[in-house]
């Protein structure tokens, strides 16, 4: 902070900024002086319309009190300084990749992927068929109508929040539907 005389030369005076700057250099409370320092800036940006012509304002020095306090609040509060130290001790190794090998590789997983879903549903599509030819000429199991389960056979489940049975799967039909219709029931790996 300067003052100007008139028409002299700028004197420095007494800084209430100054003071309190030089008086928290050495407090390690980082963020509490960060927080104390931001708020004397503002006051001081906000008060320097009303402080007339004979004041100057240093926008500079004030941000670097700034700058020095969040040097400080980042060192000491964050640890940045800390953890560059040990990213920097880390060694790193230089990896070349082929593309071609790469996606190649890639194709293999995916494939390998595929062909363990395709073989379920394939051992899925051959128990329903054998099954079925079975159900044609001695029925394995009756239509059952859902509305149709004696209550006596259906037990309180939570994950449904219902009755349920566990032994008989029921069938959702149209009136319309085919007599030949065909439940293959809900275990397929037996």
């Amino acid at each position: 902070m300067a003052r100007r005389t008139a028409g002299g030369p700028v004197a420095p005076t007494p800084s209430g900024r100054a003071a309190f700057r030089d008086k928290h250099r050495g407090f390690r409370g980082g963020s509490q002086a960060f927080s104390w320092g931001f708020v004397l800036l503002c006051s001081a940006a906000l008060s320097c319309g009303y402080c007339g012509a004979d004041t100057e304002f240093s926008i500079l020095e004030e941000a670097q009190v700034l700058a020095d306090q969040m040097k400080k609040l980042s060192s000491l509060e964050l640890g940045v300084f800390t953890m560059q130290r040990i990213f920097s001790s880390f060694t790193y190794t230089e990896k070349t990749s082929n593309g071609e090998t790469e996606v190649q590789q890639l194709a293999k997983k995916i494939r390998e992927k595929f062909n363990r879903y395709l073989d379920v549903v394939n051992r899925n599509k051959q128990v329903v068929e054998a099954s079925y030819t079975a159900h044609l000429t001695s029925p394995l199991t009756a239509i059952q109508d859902c509305c149709s389960i004696p209550a006596s056979m259906m037990d309180f489940d939570g994950n449904f929040n219902t009755n349920v049975s566990k032994t008989i799967c029921c069938d959702r039909l149209s009136p319309t539907v085919n007599s030949r219709a065909f439940n293959p029931g809900r275990d397929l790996n037996s």
